[in-house]
């Protein structure tokens, strides 16, 4: 019985460690969205990941560490509009600054 209970106590610690380090990704991205946004004059609107079925101008990224959404802003005009946008490069991943835009026609 206290083996089970060792055991069911580590699994509930590594799952609870797991959740924990995906809720702070989410965070760590959002807050680098929201910057690019506010280093580029926009309001970010939204943004979302793409599903495994939704094709994106960047299909293939070098690195797994570099992520892809499509975002909204809102400009300085008033104006709206939505693209494409990957952050990271292919060597340091999301350590890196760099993000490349693709606006929607």
């Amino acid at each position: 019985m206290n083996e089970f209970v060792a055991t069911a106590a580590i699994i509930a610690g590594l799952l609870a460690l797991g959740v924990g380090l995906y809720a702070l990704e989410r965070v760590r991205r959002s807050r680098t969205l929201h910057r690019w946004a506010a280093a580029h004059d926009y309001k970010l609107i939204s943004f979302h990941q793409p599903m495994l079925t939704e094709t994106s101008p960047f299909p293939f990224t070098m690195s797994k560490a570099q992520q892809v959404f499509h975002i909204s802003v809102l400009q300085k005009d008033g104006s709206t509009k939505s693209g494409w946008i990957l952050l990271g490069s292919g060597l340091r991943g999301s350590a890196s600054s760099e993000a490349k835009v693709k606006w929607d026609t």
